[in-house]
């Protein structure tokens, strides 16, 4: 039996406690830690060493999207899973882009929970099926847009900017949850490129918000 040692990041002390407390009674899940924010669980991301990190999206100071960036950039193996109360589809995209590998709602049931868990150990991704719709809804507009623009002389001004071939291979790495430095190995080019490719997925969907536009930043 594997043990998955996870940590716990969320501002709302009764999701950690009662995620620690459910996992007491799981012999393959251990909690290595639990944090109140992203700025002192990153500080001991790599002493603990997590597989799975539980983030809370909506944290005071640093917020989920941004801190996710920063695990994925320190410890890219460790798995991050978002925690949130609301299926927010510009935060899904943004934390899809963050390289998250899962996005769950609070309501979720404590099975489910750790089967999730479990999943995205075993190197899987997972999206709640409350968000998925919206994400791949919005992912297809914009690959057909980019088809269409081969067919027609003019788009429209406000229609919505399409992904190019390579950003649609580009956007696809990262939902599998490839960091920079693997989509520049896997497509053969430099890593700024690759981040470059991200910057500009990032403005075509529609990422708009301060703390979304930072998570690219480093």
């Amino acid at each position: 039996m594997r043990l998955i040692r996870l940590m716990i990041v969320d501002d709302h002390e009764l999701v950690r406690l009662g995620v620690r407390a459910a996992a007491d009674g799981v012999e393959d899940i251990d909690v290595v830690g639990d944090y109140e924010n992203a700025e002192a669980a990153l500080a001991a991301l790599e002493s603990l060493n997590p597989d799975v990190l539980l983030m809370g999206v909506d944290m005071t100071g640093m917020d989920g999207v941004h801190a996710c960036r920063h695990v994925r950039g320190i410890l890219p193996d460790v798995r991050v899973v978002m925690l949130t109360s609301h299926s927010d589809e510009e935060t899904v995209m943004a934390s899809i882009m963050a390289g998250a590998a899962g996005y769950l709602m609070k309501n979720i049931k404590v099975a489910e929970l750790f089967r999730d868990l479990r999943t995205v150990a075993d190197g899987e991704s997972l999206l709640h099926p409350a968000v998925t719709r919206g994400v791949l809804d919005r992912f297809k507009a914009l690959t057909t847009t980019e088809e269409a623009h081969h067919h027609a002389p003019h788009t429209p001004p406000d229609a919505p900017a399409a992904l190019s071939r390579r950003e649609s291979e580009v956007f696809l790495l990262v939902v599998e949850g490839c960091t920079n430095k693997d989509i520049a190995d896997k497509l053969v080019i430099s890593e700024n490129t690759a981040r470059n490719h991200v910057s500009h997925i990032l403005h075509k969907l529609g990422l708009t918000r301060r703390s979304q536009a930072a998570a690219f930043g480093s």
